[in-house]
C-alpha cells in the first residue's frame, strides 16, 4: 500500500513537471532576449495607446475637443530657435453636432469611399502668450476608416481667442504649461515640440 501511494505522487509530480515544462515551452520566445518587460497590466493594444495620447479640453453641442499630449510646447522657428511667448499643440475635433456632420458629409462627399463618413480633424493650432491671439496652421480633415482627405493651410495669421470656446480653454492649457515650465526652471534651453513653418 505505501508503495502505491509512493507511486502516485511520483506520478502526480512527474505530470505537474511535464506540464509546467510544456507550458514555457509554448510561451513565443522574443526575437531580442533584452526585449522584456515587468508588467502587472497587460500590454495596451495600438487602439487604446492612442486614446490615451488625447487629453480633453472640452466637450459641448459641437463636438468633442482634446489635445494631443505630447505636442504641447513652445514653437521653434526655421532657425531652430524656441520663441517661448509661442505655444503649440496638435488639436483634434470629433463632430457629434448632426447639423454639422450633415454638412460637413456633404462637402466632402466627392472625396468620401463607400460607407466613409468624415469623422474629426486635426488642428496644428499655436497661441500667443502675450497677446492673447491663437491661429490654426494647418487642418487635415479624416473620415471614419482614419483616411486622410483633406489638408488646408492657414494663411491668415493669429486672431483674438474668441471667448468660451475650445480656443479659449485650449490658451488655458498653455498658460499651465507655460507656468509650470517656468516653476521648473525651463524655458529657452527646452526642446521645442512644434515648429513655425
Amino acid at each position: 500500500m505505501k508503495n502505491i501511494i509512493l507511486l502516485l505522487l511520483c506520478s502526480f509530480l512527474m505530470t505537474i513537471h511535464i506540464s509546467a515544462f510544456a507550458a514555457r515551452q509554448a510561451e513565443p520566445i522574443p526575437e531580442n532576449p533584452m526585449d522584456w518587460h515587468i508588467s502587472s497590466s497587460p500590454e495596451l493594444s495600438e487602439a487604446e495607446k492612442e486614446a490615451a495620447r488625447w487629453s480633453l479640453i472640452l466637450e459641448n453641442d459641437l463636438g468633442i475637443y482634446a489635445y494631443d499630449m505630447s505636442t504641447l510646447g513652445y514653437v521653434t522657428d526655421k532657425k531652430g530657435t524656441v520663441d517661448t511667448n509661442l505655444v503649440g499643440a496638435i488639436v483634434k475635433t470629433l463632430f457629434t453636432d448632426k447639423k454639422i456632420l450633415k454638412s460637413v458629409q456633404a462637402q466632402y462627399a466627392s472625396k468620401l469611399k463607400e460607407k466613409e463618413k468624415v469623422q474629426y480633424c486635426l488642428l496644428d493650432m499655436q497661441f500667443n502668450m502675450v497677446d492673447r491671439t491663437y491661429t490654426v496652421k494647418e487642418m487635415q480633415v479624416f473620415t471614419n476608416k482614419n483616411r486622410l482627405i483633406e489638408t488646408k493651410k492657414n494663411k491668415t495669421g493669429f486672431v483674438p481667442i474668441p471667448e468660451k470656446t475650445f480656443a479659449e480653454a485650449m490658451f488655458e492649457i498653455c498658460q499651465q504649461f507655460v507656468a509650470e515650465t517656468t516653476a521648473a526652471g525651463v524655458g529657452e534651453e527646452k526642446p521645442a515640440l512644434l515648429s513655425n513653418n
